[in-house]
């Protein structure tokens, strides 16, 4: 008999439906997967600011530089539907316990590192752990709590997590290098990840886990293409920055491949007899809702700590730990807006959480658009940014929420893997389009004599208009995408009937 919590099948794995009681563990394990998914975003924030420190001891190159943060985000990016749909398949606690477990040890791996070469290696394995660790973790907790209320205000803690993790890796970073060493932001992980592990463990102890009655041979092309495909669509997006759009090597070859093996994908899932990732699940509104959304606000998120950072300072004059602090009201008020936005969201459902996320990211952006040159934090910035903190907030709950309440719960690992693997392309292709628009309209205004602080704003505000322009494109799919009202199960309109 198959006793496992997150196995296909199991009491943890399926749809717990009103007359199955919630199981127990479920608040416990969602501190425990939730401590790991914080470890993971604290590190992809935490490594940028150690960049220079690491390049000095190290004797790093500056292509060896861009290939520690490429290394780990093609790795990350790339493997994450295969990662999704590993878990369900593998089992949920399974996969989460593999990736934790690689994630951790390429941690130590990295905090020992004595050269570039072996550095970017590690931070590969990491990117792959990730990869894994990620849609595991999600779909464990959309598994575990009962649709409605409480799967609800679990999918909220989780996003109140990640934006914690997100914008204390700022600050952590900062903290961490200047007092401690850059090695030392890899050690902080061992921690989060064996306590992450070892409660997971802990919580199943006694019960195995089995594979998925209904996995046939691995879908071995699917996940080559898609692999492929998404790498190389990251690789492209990660060198706009610094290449420019036309450049051949860098950015169109990439991108040509990564469109090739994509439709390649498609067509071997269309034909494949039990798909990686099959394509009926884009017939699902609330997910292709909730992807696009997660495109839109993680691209919106990236461009402003990317270009905020930049106005604080190269025109405040602020030093990279200032700097790390001043972000932290905007992780603060995400938290303390989560709590009233669930309440809002068990009342009228997702749409007016959602459309409150998007008119208050375009105010807050266009507020950042009027930065003046002798600006003051508390003038100037810190509105906005408190502003941003709760809209980017109200914009991520009820994707998380709403992207995976059709998903039958056989699919919920890849549902949750395509909603992560759409935050990350869209972090990127912010950071990537918005920080390359304010550069070159920079470097313009440079060449016809303009001086360096005005032209450096004057980038910075094309920038804020740009990433303003994503979030009323974020408010349209609030509006078309979401229900006006919060829908009961259907299990329960059947009942009623």
């Amino acid at each position: 008999m198959n006793t496992d919590p997150t196995a296909p099948g199991t009491s943890l794995s399926k749809d717990t439906s009103d007359s199955a009681p919630p199981d127990p563990r479920r608040w416990r394990l969602l501190a425990f997967v939730g401590l790991a998914q914080f470890m993971v975003l604290l590190d992809t924030t935490v490594v940028n600011l150690a960049l220079p420190a690491i390049q000095a001891d190290l004797g790093a190159s500056a292509t060896g530089v861009e290939w520690i943060l490429t290394g780990y985000i093609l790795c990350f990016g790339g493997l994450m539907l295969l990662g999704g749909r590993t878990a369900d398949r593998w089992g949920r606690r399974r996969t989460f316990l593999l990736g934790a477990a690689l994630f951790t040890g390429a941690s130590l791996w990295c905090g020992v590192a004595g050269g570039t070469g072996v550095l970017i290696a590690a931070r590969a394995i990491q990117g792959c752990g990730a990869a894994f660790l990620s849609p595991a973790a999600m779909s464990l907790v959309t598994t575990i709590f009962p649709k409605g209320k409480e799967r609800t205000t679990a999918l909220a803690v989780w996003a109140a997590l990640a934006g914690l993790g997100g914008t204390l890796g700022v600050v952590v970073g900062g903290l961490i290098t200047d007092s401690l060493s850059w090695r030392w932001i890899f050690y902080i992980n061992i921690p989060f990840g064996v306590v992450a592990v070892a409660g997971v463990v802990a919580l199943s102890r006694g019960r195995a886990e089995s594979r998925s009655a209904t996995a046939s041979r691995p879908d071995v092309l699917g996940a080559v293409t898609v692999t492929g495909g998404l790498a190389a669509l990251v690789y492209a997006i990660v060198n706009i920055q610094e290449h420019g759009w036309d450049s051949a090597a860098y950015v169109v070859v990439p991108a040509v491949a990564s469109v090739a093996l994509l439709a390649g994908f498609v067509l071997v899932e269309l034909r494949a007899p039990d798909p990686l990732m099959p394509m009926r699940l884009f017939t699902t509104r609330s997910l292709v809702t909730a992807s696009v959304g997660r495109v839109l606000t993680s691209a919106v998120q990236a461009a402003v700590l990317f270009l905020a950072s930049y106005y604080l300072q190269r025109t405040l004059g602020y030093s990279t730990l200032k700097a790390g602090f001043a972000f932290l009201p905007l992780g603060v008020i995400a938290i303390a807006i989560t709590a009233p936005a669930t309440r809002v969201m068990h009342r009228s459902g997702p749409r007016p959480v959602y459309l409150a996320g998007g008119i208050g990211s375009v105010l807050g952006l266009v507020l950042l658009t009027r930065a003046p040159e002798h600006g003051s934090y508390l003038l100037d910035l810190l509105p906005a940014l408190l502003l941003l903190g709760a809209a980017m907030q109200c914009c991520t709950i009820p994707v998380n929420v709403h992207g995976v309440s059709d998903v039958p719960q056989e699919q919920q690992g890849i549902a949750s893997g395509v909603l992560t693997a759409a935050f990350q392309v869209g972090a990127s292709l912010g950071v990537a389009t918005i920080a390359t628009s304010a550069m070159t309209r920079t470097t313009g205004e440079l060449a016809h004599g303009t001086a360096p602080a005005a032209a450096w704003l004057d980038g910075l505000h094309l920038g804020f208009w740009i990433a303003a322009g994503i979030a009323v494109l974020n408010l349209i799919n609030a509006f078309v995408g979401l229900p006006g009202r919060r829908r009961a199960p259907a299990g329960a309109r059947q009942q009623t009937a």
